[in-house]
């Protein structure tokens, strides 16, 4: 079966923009998950998608946007073995 459609989908690919603007940005200055919340309302007329399902996203999204772009550090996990 595949993936059940999220009432997110539609948006998805405007926090993912977002998220890639701010990589530029200062610290200080890039956007919160509330901020980005508030630009989808206020711009993109988003109604049916609750602050929690947009701040879980960008929660995900915000390393692996800087993985793709290459600024971080990739997830990877080095197993340590040591001598009894």
């Amino acid at each position: 079966m595949p993936p059940r459609a999220s009432v997110l989908d539609p948006y998805k690919h405007l926090i993912d923009s977002i998220l890639r603007a701010d990589l530029d940005a200062p610290r200080k200055q890039r956007h919160t998950a509330k901020r980005v919340f508030d630009r989808l309302v206020d711009e993109h007329g988003m109604e049916n998608v609750s602050y929690g399902r947009v701040r879980d996203y960008s929660r995900r999204r915000k390393p692996e946007t800087w993985v793709e772009e290459g600024r971080g550090p990739p997830a990877v996990f080095i197993p340590q073995t040591r001598r009894p």
